[in-house]
């Protein structure tokens, strides 16, 4: 599979490389697209382009793309679907993590347990200029501000709506958990950057969701065809064809997990031992 991506693509960076798909994302954008993020919207709904995107992470996969452990994600979504809290936990690669693994499941015959899948993302994406928004738009997601951003010079009313918008988030997960959904995050709540270990460490807040939550399923991403150049405007980054593979660890149940990982790190608080745990056991199922 993905035999024929081995030319070389053409040089520049997505938005010349990817032209007439984002083209074709642009016009078939809706005026819903773009709507203000409030406390009462933070649940967004994918739109049908879809596709197209996938059209687009399909051109930059090499052979040897798979899934890996993919009955245990099934398992996860079955889990779900009888009522039960899941979370599901990945590490960040790049800006096209989500819809790469769309594509795989879809190319592996399983685009329904994608349709499972609620993210939690951070508005950042959601706010960013140019095409880069509408990547995120086609996908199921509840949208959070993300703990930095209430450090880089907000005024207090922008503050206290940020906060606003996380209660509402935190509400809408408790009832989506219970609803048939697969909830989704990246704990490190941004992109591996390799000259930055810290990138790879999932946040204290992690700890938070997973106490949501009745099981949890690790994910290892190997391989990145987006590879981080930009904090905005993601459009502009340098796309490269690369072998992506997604592991999947075993399913845990979240109560147990947790008191094992507190036995782990007795020397940190329970925030802190989750976190060290997840980015310890996502690198222990690199390929």
């Amino acid at each position: 599979m993905y035999e024929s991506n081995q030319e070389p693509l053409p040089e520049g960076d997505a938005a010349e490389v990817f032209a007439s798909q984002l083209a074709d994302l642009q016009r078939q954008a809706s005026a819903h697209d773009h709507e203000e993020l409030t406390p009462d919207n933070v649940v967004r709904w994918g739109n049908q382009n879809r596709p197209l995107v996938a059209g687009l992470c399909r051109r930059l996969l090499l052979p040897g793309s798979k899934i890996t452990g993919l009955s245990n994600f099934r398992q996860l979504v079955r889990h779900a679907k009888d009522g039960h809290g899941c979370l599901l936990c990945l590490n960040h690669r790049s800006n096209l993590d989500v819809p790469t693994f769309d594509t795989l499941l879809t190319d592996h015959g399983q685009a329904d347990l994608f349709d499972s899948v609620i993210w939690v993302a951070g508005r950042t994406l959601e706010e960013d200029t140019g095409v880069t928004r509408m990547l995120v738009q086609c996908f199921n997601r509840v949208i959070v501000t993300p703990h930095r951003w209430f450090h880089s010079g907000r005024n207090d009313a922008q503050i206290h709506e940020a906060r606003l918008i996380n209660i509402a988030a935190e509400r809408a997960i408790s009832r989506l958990r219970h609803e048939g959904w697969v909830c989704a995050l990246f704990p490190s709540g941004t992109r591996i950057r390799p000259d930055d270990e810290t990138t790879k460490q999932a946040i204290a807040e992690t700890d938070s969701y997973l106490r949501l939550f009745d099981y949890l399923l690790l994910c290892n991403i190997d391989g990145c065809t987006l590879p981080v150049s930009r904090d905005r405007d993601f459009a502009h980054e340098i796309p490269k064809l690369d072998r992506v593979v997604f592991t999947f660890g075993s399913v845990h149940r979240v109560q147990q997990w947790r008191a094992e990982m507190a036995e782990r790190f007795p020397d940190e608080d329970q925030r802190t031992a989750s976190a060290l745990a997840i980015r310890e056991e996502i690198e222990a199922l690199a390929p």
